[in-house]
Parts: structure tokens; sequence; C-alpha cells
């Protein structure tokens, strides 16, 4: 997370604003599709861990092979669509600074490629993950991030279009972590080997699994990709700028939150398949607890002391950009609370119902921006409508957690998670409130703010928010060797 959030830095100083803000909607056309990687994805690491969990080895076999088939078919699609429709749609849609198409294509088409070789790496990250390998997945990744930080510091030593270099270092950088993931899991999982696959079954089930998954995700591309378009549509790149910045703060957090998660979701599907329903009841409540506080322990201090670290972080601190990374962080944190639910309800693999009636709320969310734009309202409008979006759904989903899985108690999540975590949240933010208006020294200031806060919600979540049974979950995960 720190070497990303230092990268940003780094490319916002060496392609400027300008090329930036055209980075992010030319990118985001093809980082819409980014949902089918992270639909393939769950799938796959789901029908693993259940296989794994029932102990059918053969069944792995199968779903890698199934898996590849799979990744390589949409691959063939996303070139052919990307090419066609959505070249169309960045020469004729977009609003592109005049000198600047030409760096503007380049950048679309190494993002096509880019995005195939993610969706080629699936088969075998999923393995990584199912089998819970979770030293090796962390060290990849940051791997591939200290690559991406390497290859930014070195783009001004040519003499070269910047914005073009920086397309063509992220797509080599994605080759060297889908050559890295392949290499690993020839040689460490027996499934991970290609073979002819004729159980049409299987392609049905992952794919019918997959559909209403992607159903969701195309909902999360529309608060996120969409809304960006939108942006730009009607304030130009400069806004989209300062909402890629807001972007990445977003990514940052969420990707801190999924390092939990992420290694508790293999554990939480296994359980259910093993119908041990009191652990995964255990796993589910302490998924809650320990994202949410530690987030609130990041994001308190970052909410109040936001122009600060912008100034420090990448030395911007206009209003709009500190606005918009204000309601970002709001934004992240009631999105991360939806990972352990759709887990369980991925493990049911009642995902139709699901998907229907939660993602139908975030769907509308582009439609709203744009008739918040339309009638005169200013662009932070667009995190206000995705904030609305995102608490609606969050309700829709414990009513559909409920249906899927009958050991879910409202009362029970109420009591035990939201009552603890509010008073928590009350009083961590009006100790920030308190610090924030009495210290004039922006270092000092900071520094209080996140110390104090840090103290408090450890020691209000170690004394009050965590059960006995969740301590000792928490040292069992701590104390865990392998």
């Amino acid at each position: 997370m720190i070497i990303n959030l230092y990268t940003v830095r780094v490319v916002l100083r060496v392609l400027g604003v300008e090329d930036y803000g055209i980075f992010n909607v030319v990118a985001g056309v093809i980082t819409m599709l980014n949902c089918v990687c992270t639909v393939l994805s769950t799938a796959t690491q789901r029908y693993y861990s259940v296989a794994i969990g029932k102990q059918q080895k053969d069944q792995l076999s199968s779903l890698f092979s199934v898996s590849t088939n799979i990744f390589i078919f949409f691959s063939i699609i996303v070139v052919v669509l990307g090419e066609t429709v959505g070249l169309w749609f960045v020469n004729s849609q977009l609003v592109i600074p005049e000198g600047r198409h030409l760096a503007a294509l380049w950048v679309y088409h190494f993002s096509i490629i880019t995005f195939v070789v993610t969706l080629l790496q699936i088969p075998f990250s999923s393995a990584v993950l199912a089998h819970e390998d979770m030293g090796i997945y962390a060290l990849l990744t940051t791997a591939e991030y200290v690559i991406k930080l390497v290859f930014v510091l070195l783009l001004p030593l040519f003499d070269y279009d910047q914005l073009i270099l920086y397309g063509i270092s992220l797509f080599v950088a994605q080759l060297l972590l889908y050559l890295a993931y392949w290499i690993y899991g020839a040689k460490k999982y027996e499934e991970c080997h290609y073979k002819k696959e004729k159980d049409k079954s299987l392609y049905k089930e992952i794919l019918s699994f997959s559909g209403w998954t992607l159903f969701g995700s195309v909902a999360g591309v529309g608060m996120n990709q969409v809304n960006t378009i939108l942006v730009n549509v009607f304030f130009g790149p400069i806004a989209n700028a300062a909402r890629g910045i807001a972007l990445q703060i977003n990514t940052a957090i969420i990707a801190f939150s999924n390092s939990f998660i992420m290694a508790l979701r293999p554990p939480m599907i296994k359980s259910y398949a093993e119908n041990n329903y009191s652990y995964l009841n255990t796993i589910f409540y302490f998924s809650n607890k320990f994202v949410y506080y530690f987030l609130l322990i990041i994001c308190v201090p970052l909410f109040f002391e936001m122009e600060s670290v912008l100034r420090v972080w990448l030395n911007v601190s206009d209003p709009q950009t500190v606005l918009f990374s204000q309601l970002i962080v709001i934004y992240a944190i009631i999105l991360a609370l939806n990972n352990p639910i759709s887990i369980i309800i991925q493990a049911t693999g009642r995902v139709k119902e699901y998907n229907l009636l939660v993602e139908s709320v975030t769907l509308i969310c582009p439609f709203i921006t744009f008739i918040l734009f339309k009638v005169g309202f200013p662009a932070y409008y667009t995190f206000i409508a995705m904030i609305g979006c995102i608490a609606v759904s969050h309700v829709i989903r414990m009513i559909c957690l409920k249906r899927s899985y009958k050991p879910f108690s409202y009362r029970e999540y109420i009591y035990r998670f939201c009552v603890p975590a509010f008073i928590i949240t009350i009083i961590a933010v009006l100790v920030a409130i308190y610090l924030h208006k009495s210290v004039d020294n922006e270092l000092l200031r900071f520094v209080l703010v996140l110390c104090l806060s840090g103290v408090i919600i450890i020691s209000l979540s170690a004394w009050w928010g965590l059960t006995k049974e969740e301590k000792k979950l928490l040292k069992s995960l701590i104390s865990k060797k392998d």
C-alpha cells in the first residue's frame, strides 16, 4: 500500500496533472472490464476452495483447465470489442486535449493487452490463494508494486512521450507478474497443468456462477469508471485528475482491507463446505471487526488531516482534491464491510438473487450522477451518490444473507458488531475533531491524531469490541507459522 501510494506521487510528477487525468479516463475504458477479472477470480477461488474443503483432488485439475479455457475465450472477446467499440468510444466520446490524442490511443492499446495478461494469470493466482499460500501472494504482490515504482522512476531517463512509456511499463510489470505465478503454480501444484477438459457441466456451473456475480461487478464498475467518464464529460481532465487521486486512495484502502479478507476467504468457504457453521460465524464476525477497526485507525486521521497528507504526498492541496479524497474514505469503509457477507453468499452458491437485489441499487448510481450533473450540481456529488448507493446496498446484503444463510442473525449482527463499532467510531472522531481544532502545527497535529485515535480504537476494540472467542482466533492467527 505504501509503495503504491508513493508511486502515485511519482506518476503525478512525471506525467503532470493533465496527462494523469488523460490516463485515468482512457485506461478507465478498459479498467471497466476489470470486473470480469474480479468475477472470474472469485469464481475460480470459490470452486478451488470447495474442492479442497471436500477433499476432491481430482476436481482441482479439471477446474484449472476449464477456467483456463474460459479466460482464453474472454480474452479474445476483450480484444475484439476493445479494438472496435471501445476504440470508437475513445476516439469520438472522450474529451482529450489537442495534441495528446495519439498518446492516449497508445495507452488504450497497451491497457487492452495488459488486461489480457491479467486474465490469463487468474488460474495460477487463484490456486495460490485457495491453498492459502499467503506468503507467496504477499511476496509477488509487493514485487509487482516495486517493479512498477522502479519503472516510473526510470521514465524521465528516456527522451520519449512519458504517457506512452507509462502505459508500456504497466504492461511489462503485469507480464512479469504473470510469468512468476505461472512458474510457481506449475512447480508447486499438481492441478496447474493444462489438459483437454470435456466436462461441459463444469463449464456451465462456473459460467452461471460468474454470470450473476458479473452483474454485481458491473454495478461496481458503474459507480467508479462510468462516473469517471461522466466527470470527464462535464468537468474535463483536471477534475478527472482530482478524482483519479481520490480513487488511488480508495484502491489503497480496499487493497489494505482485502489483504485480511483474502486470507480469510478460503477458510470461510471451506467451513461452509464442511458444514462447520459455528466456526464460520466466528470468522465472519471477526473479519467484520478486524477489517473495520484497522481501517478506522487509518481512515480517521486520514479524513481529518487529508489536506496535510495530500500536500506531503503529492504536493497538491486544492479544495476539490481534498474533498474528493475525504468522501472516498467514507465510501471505502462502507464498501469494505460488504466483503464478509459476499464471501458467505458465494460459499452458498446462491448468487442470483443476491446480485439481482443488491446490485440493482448500485447500478443506478451513474444515472443519479448524470442527473445531478445535468441539473448543475458540482463534481463532488458523484461521491455523494456513490456513498448513498453503497449504504443502501449494504442493508440489502444483510437481508439476502439471512435468506441464504439461516445461522445469520440481525440482532447478533447489530449488538455484536454495529453497536460497538458505532460507539468506538464516535469516540475516535470526537478526539480527532478536538485535536484538529486545537493544535496548529500540521505535523504535530497529524501525529497526535494518528497516535491518540489509534490507541483509543485499539484499546476499546480489544477491551470491548472483540469477544473472548474472537480474541482466541486473533491469537491463533498471529502465532500461526504457515
